[in-house]
């Protein structure tokens, strides 16, 4: 699982989202962070393909778990998998918010959890803190 470290001026971020808004939103929410449009990807559903696909390389995964086709849980094992992105730091985002719904995420390996709807006025130090590799597990 990933644990480096990163700034925000330098890192890369792949948003997999399939809700438009949400995509928009969770983009904003990095600029604001200090994350630079060229260093913000984002995918519909198919993470995996999309990292194999050399499209961009990326440091960090904010991956919903409700997507279409496979689950964000699926889309966690098959990066997890792969020697390419399995060291990846990959943060679950989801609407279920339940303290089971929580641990599911870190036992099935995620690096955190940030619950939605997103706050925005504490989502930049939830951001820095993992982007310093703490791991975070935040309901907002």
């Amino acid at each position: 699982m990933g644990t480096a470290s990163h700034d925000a001026a330098t890192v890369r971020v792949l948003v997999v989202e399939d809700d438009e808004n949400n995509r928009l939103v969770v983009s904003r929410l990095l600029r604001l962070a200090g994350v630079s449009d060229d260093r913000i990807f984002t995918a519909v559903g198919d993470a995996s393909g999309y990292l194999a696909s050399g499209a961009a390389k990326v440091d960090l995964v904010l991956l919903d778990l409700q997507l279409p086709g496979k689950d964000g849980y699926a889309v966690l094992g098959e990066l997890r998998s792969d020697p390419a992105t399995r060291d990846l730091t990959v943060v679950a985002l989801s609407a279920n918010v339940m303290r089971q719904d929580v641990e599911r995420c870190r036992e099935a390996g995620f690096d955190g959890f940030i619950g939605k709807p997103i706050d925005g006025r504490r989502f930049r130090e939830t951001f820095a803190r993992i982007l310093e590799g703490e791991g975070v597990w935040t309901v907002f």
